[in-house]
């Protein structure tokens, strides 16, 4: 998804953008396993930069998603759910409890930490292991697999030549200009080159970037038949989070098992543990199917975006890890600015590769 989004925004400025996708279809790696959580109060709970790019990814999502329909059609099916994050344990309320007094979530919303009964006017059925909970109102997902659609769709309208089953087997840079070298023996060349590889990105690049990898999340999904979530349920080992379709979907592992992107019996049952942790009725649920992905990592959890060295005309955008759809939006943006501009914006400092040089 990313690479579609950083195509996309260049695209929309007036860029020749040539995609290549290793498989068949585009986004059949992370972003098809993704739950689609735009859970900015959940996952960058500490104030820093990290935090400001989330928080600025998901104040772009209802204009993004509505571009995106008004230009191809395709709903993302962004829904202003909100996120309940609970703890199981004394230490996990101790966590929330400090959250509370700081006054806010991530996105500046005012946070409360709420008991049992509370929580239970929000969410009906929580099971007896939950004792706290803060709600974040501002959070919310989306169908993952319908963003890639609009996304591929998108692209097309803009112009940009999507090349399917095109595997980079290496890239070597001449006077400047990066070539591209195909496991099917063409050879490519263009004025930048942007790696938005996911977890494969550390396996084309080499040298110190070999640290990028994969770790796995699985996820289970139920089909209760009926609406039960009204919002997101984050939990301190997985989450709920059920979708128009009416599938709840559970996850999520964090396995590093390399490049092994499949189920398996101790992970489901791991989850199902967790589904019926937080909602006991889960437990009683039809089993749908349960499928897993492999997120791309960085050497120091963070994403790596921008130029590998200044002036350059090789860009990284990949190592979201567990943020890639909240993140895609904000993403293009920036590498679209960094391009355009002749430099990497200001945001993109933290994130640097150049720093790991």
């Amino acid at each position: 998804m990313v690479g579609l989004a950083v195509a996309s925004s260049l695209a929309r400025r007036g860029a020749r953008v040539t995609l290549l996708e290793r498989g068949p279809r585009c986004g059949e790696g992370a972003s098809a396993a993704a739950a689609g959580m735009l859970a900015l109060g959940a996952e960058a709970a500490e104030a820093g930069p990290f935090q400001e790019l989330c928080r600025s990814g998901r104040e772009l999502w209802p204009s993004w998603a509505d571009q995106l329909e008004h230009d191809t059609g395709v709903d993302c099916e962004l829904t202003r759910s909100g996120l309940i994050q609970v703890a199981t344990t004394p230490e996990g309320v101790d966590r929330l409890e400090g959250r509370r007094r700081a006054g806010s979530g991530p996105g500046g919303e005012a946070v409360s930490l709420l008991d049992p009964d509370q929580l239970a006017k929000l969410v009906p059925g929580l099971g007896p292991a939950v004792l706290a909970g803060l709600h974040h109102p501002d959070d919310s997902h989306v169908h993952s697999h319908r963003v890639v659609d609009a996304l591929v769709a998108a692209c097309r309208r803009l112009g940009v030549t999507i090349q399917t089953d095109s595997e980079v087997s290496r890239i070597e840079l001449a006077g400047g200009e990066p070539r591209l070298f195909l496991a099917d023996g063409r050879e490519l060349g263009g004025e930048f080159l942007v790696v938005c590889a996911g977890c494969w990105s550390g396996l084309l690049l080499g040298g110190q970037w070999a640290k990028i990898g994969p770790v796995r999340g699985q996820i289970v999904a139920l089909d209760p038949g009926r609406p039960l979530l009204p919002r997101i349920v984050f939990g301190e080992r997985g989450y709920l989070v059920q979708k128009r379709s009416g599938l709840v979907l559970v996850g999520t592992t964090e396995e590093r098992v390399g490049y092994r992107p499949w189920p398996t019996a101790g992970g489901v049952g791991q989850l199902i543990q967790v589904a019926s942790e937080l909602m006991p009725e889960m437990a009683r649920e039809r089993f749908a199917f349960a499928w897993a992905g492999l997120r791309p990592h960085g050497p120091e959890g963070m994403p790596l975006l921008g130029r590998i060295q200044a002036g350059g005309r090789v860009l990284l955008a990949t190592a979201h890890h567990r943020n890639g759809i909240l993140l895609a939006p904000i993403t293009g943006e920036l590498i679209a600015r960094a391009v355009f501009e002749g430099a990497d914006p200001p945001e993109l400092a933290a994130f640097s590769p150049g720093r790991l040089v």
